[in-house]
């Protein structure tokens, strides 16, 4: 399995894994359930669980479509539209598979975390909802989790395309 394979596999893993938990948990929700959390994890805001449970499986499916559809179509779209430091060269003929591919497989990984993020935050919820917990048991520990991927994931973006080369060739930056 190549590291494409993996990458959608865990995406569309945690997409069901998303929908999954929501859809289980669901019949076990009392009919009014918090809707929002304040900065300390207590409730200050309700609504109908239908209407709790319609809204996030709307937004974590339009996630899905967003993350995937931007990887699918990057090798779609023309090169003038694609932003990276030296772009004629990381988008020559010769590279262009390998960038547009390092680029999805990425995506996918942001997908991946965005996903695992709200399956977190959902869990911590759902807690509230079934009266397990009277807060969010650590959201500041889930957003900071998930701003530490975001960061190493951008550092390996900047290091992959900071200096053009050839990998293959095992070239330098082009005069």
């Amino acid at each position: 399995m190549n590291n494409r394979s993996l990458a959608w596999i865990v995406f569309v893993g945690l997409f069901g894994a998303n929908v999954a938990y929501a859809l289980t948990t669901y019949p076990q929700l009392p009919e009014r359930v918090a809707s929002h959390f304040g900065m300390s994890g207590t409730p200050d805001s309700w609504s109908t669980a239908a209407s709790f449970v319609r809204t996030y499986l709307i937004a974590v499916s339009a996630l899905f479509v967003m993350f995937a559809g931007i990887a699918v179509g990057l090798g779609r779209i023309p090169n003038s539209l694609i932003n990276l430091p030296s772009r004629e060269y990381w988008l020559a003929p010769e590279r262009r598979e390998s960038t547009v591919e390092f680029m999805s497989r990425h995506m996918l990984w942001f997908g991946s975390a965005t996903l695992l993020l709200l399956l977190d935050m959902l869990r911590q919820t759902f807690r509230v909802h079934l009266g397990k917990a009277q807060s969010l048991e650590h959201p500041m520990l889930s957003l900071l989790g998930y701003l530490i991927f975001t960061g190493v994931w951008c550092i390996a973006l900047v290091m992959r395309f900071l200096s053009p080369r050839n990998p293959q060739a095992g070239g330098t930056r082009p005069a």
